[in-house]
């Protein structure tokens, strides 16, 4: 039963008492505050389990509690700014869909299922950002020759564009062009090259770079 106006509630007290039960470690659990304004709890529980990085829970629980749900603020060392918002942000969803009872041990719960998902997505982001990193390929392919210039040139600047690949020609002693791209396109590149008639032999005709 909440207590009068101004007062934290006999239910509050026992809560935290349970908690305090519950949260025993060494700098675990604090009352960090206790007026007629209602009292404020922190939690510095290890996210994800025992060897996971220590994020500090702050509940601020209002005379009315539990009928009105509690402050939420969140913070650690280990998580960016935006990650202890989003948290913040989805506790404080939970908290006004809970019934009106005891609820900051199942907040804590919840607090731990959002962190795990939370790291399983960023893992799946950077797996998928790897994935993509694998699929682009750096080719240098040889040129045996290039007699006319603005042809040739031109010609592979076109399969570039159209292949979405870029492309860098090398001239000096040796004639190199450097693709970066996905393989598949490279290969579509390198297949151009084989049979389309890209420059002319030294009679003037025109050729494909390998004649």
């Amino acid at each position: 039963m909440a207590g009068g106006e101004g007062e934290v509630s006999a239910c509050a007290l026992e809560e935290v008492s349970v908690l305090s039960s519950i949260y025993c470690g060494h700098e675990e659990f604090h009352i960090l505050h206790q007026s007629d304004e209602g009292l404020s709890v922190q939690i510095n529980i290890h996210a994800g389990g025992d060897q996971g990085p220590v994020v500090a829970l702050l509940f601020h629980v209002p005379p009315s509690y539990p009928s009105c749900p509690p402050q939420i603020s969140v913070s650690s060392t280990a998580l960016s700014k935006s990650q202890c918002q989003n948290i913040r942000k989805k506790l404080l969803e939970r908290a006004a869909a809970l019934p009106p009872q005891p609820m900051i041990h199942q907040l804590v719960q919840d607090f731990q299922q959002q962190y795990v998902q939370m790291m399983k997505e960023s893992r799946d982001s950077v797996k998928e950002v790897h994935h993509e990193d694998l699929d682009h390929w750096v080719s240098v392919l040889l040129l045996d020759h290039i007699r006319s210039e603005n042809r040739y040139v031109g010609r592979l600047r076109r399969w570039c564009q159209q292949l979405q690949i870029t492309g860098t020609l090398l001239l000096g002693r040796t004639i190199l062009v450097v693709l970066l791209g996905a393989r598949a396109d490279i290969k579509s590149f390198c297949q151009c090259l084989k049979t389309e008639k890209v420059d002319v032999d030294s009679s003037g005709k025109k050729c494909k770079d390998e004649d």
